[in-house]
């Protein structure tokens, strides 16, 4: 019995730690999900090729079939036609000798015009651009992708070696700065839905989890960011902060911060989170004009 209850003890951190590492991937999703999302005008095919498209990230070269059938949830026979149909379109391209693709030109001329008529990205570029290389950190821009955060733009200061997330690059919405500052910034209905759909992913850590979005939200509101220090990665702390556009529409957020040996808990408090606070306040005020 003392063993058993042992090799018990030793899985358990290993059980945990998976499911950290499946909370931070993309979720994924069922057909019958897809059927259901949207109700009598929701297009369950066109839902299941747009998942498929979704499923490339930023670091990707290419993906099987197989691959994306793991990324998505969807079984691999449908996979395979929604592909083909996706290379017949130019939406993905097919390399014969590695049975993989990529995504095709229509795909990226797509991400170009959106990422090329976002109003925040331009006017947040300078702003990000000289905090990070002024303090050699790394700042991120983001909004809602499901059930992670989006980065639509990052800067990076020359100096820094401990955190590289592209544009394109996706992180958990409950476990970071930038997701949680976003979480603080949308209606509270919008908020309790995404949290219930998160709390899936996890198991014990859930509550611990919840306590500090609770936390996020008040050091939002009375301080203008709030803080993450070791929650997604132990070696990495951040602060967050919300844009909110004067007009209503889509909430973004920053986040700020770098590698742990770096940024110090203090400095979060008194320096970076005042200082990504004032860059969102004045972002959002931009988009008000």
């Amino acid at each position: 019995m003392a063993q058993a209850g042992a090799g018990e003890a030793e899985t358990r951190p290993r059980a945990d730690k998976q499911q950290l590492q499946r909370a931070a991937r993309r979720p994924r999703s069922t057909e019958t999900e897809a059927d259901d999302a949207g109700g009598r005008l929701f297009v369950s095919a066109l839902a299941r090729g747009l998942d498929v498209l979704s499923a490339f990230r930023a670091r990707d070269r290419a993906l099987g079939n197989q691959e994306l059938a793991e990324r998505t949830g969807l079984p691999k026979p449908t996979i395979s036609r929604i592909t083909h149909t996706l290379t017949q379109l130019g939406y993905l391209s097919y390399d014969a000798r590695s049975t993989t693709y990529q995504l095709g030109s229509r795909a990226i001329s797509l991400s170009y015009a959106a990422l090329a008529n976002l109003d925040v990205r331009n006017i947040a570029r300078p702003i990000m651009t000289e905090l990070a290389e002024t303090n050699n950190l790394h700042v991120a821009l983001g909004t809602r992708d499901q059930l992670m955060i989006l980065n639509i733009e990052t800067c990076e200061g020359h100096g820094l070696v401990g955190l590289r997330l592209p544009s394109g690059s996706r992180v958990p919405m409950a476990i970071t700065a930038i997701g949680k500052a976003y979480l603080a910034a949308i209606s509270e209905d919008e908020r309790n839905k995404i949290l219930s759909e998160i709390s899936k992913q996890h198991g014990s850590e859930w509550r611990t989890i919840v306590k500090s979005v609770e936390r996020s939200i008040g050091e939002i509101e009375k301080r203008g960011f709030c803080t993450s220090a070791g929650e997604w990665r132990k070696d990495i702390n951040a602060v967050g902060a919300a844009i909110i556009p004067p007009g209503g529409g889509t909430v973004y957020a920053l986040s700020f911060g770098g590698p742990a040996y770096l940024v110090s808990q203090e400095q979060l408090e008194h320096e970076y989170g005042p200082a990504i606070a004032a860059a969102a306040k004045t972002i959002s005020a931009s988009l008000g004009a």
